[in-house]
């Protein structure tokens, strides 16, 4: 499977996400979350302990996370992305949705890390 644009990745993994305001807090605090029916879902680097990172050869830089569709390889995809990335289509998702005060927070977060 071809892995899709960063973006869309990023707009996939938030859509199979059943409590979408949620994903504010999730961002928030710097941790991932996945989909158990279609296997979609973010890795923060936090999200990775010892066993991901020495064993697994695992490793996400500060700034970015994993994205993953398909429950990953081989059928499926995973990817490094910009957090920005992933930050920015949150905030636009949430808005599409009406949960503006949550977009907000996306945003704010988006300008606070991206000045680190």
């Amino acid at each position: 499977m071809n892995p899709p644009a960063p973006e869309e990745a990023a707009r996939d993994a938030i859509r199979h996400w059943s409590r979408l305001a949620q994903l504010a807090d999730f961002a928030e605090s710097g941790h991932g979350y996945g989909n158990s029916d279609g296997g979609f879902g973010v890795i923060y680097p936090g999200d990775l302990d010892e066993y991901d990172r020495v064993v697994d050869g695992i490793s996400i830089p500060d700034g970015w996370v994993q994205v993953y569709g398909f429950w990953g390889p081989p059928e499926g995809y995973e990817m490094l992305i910009p957090e920005g990335v992933y930050l920015s289509e949150l905030a636009r998702a949430l808005d599409e949705a009406g949960c503006t005060e949550e977009a907000e927070r996306a945003r704010l977060l988006l300008g606070h890390r991206s000045h680190k």
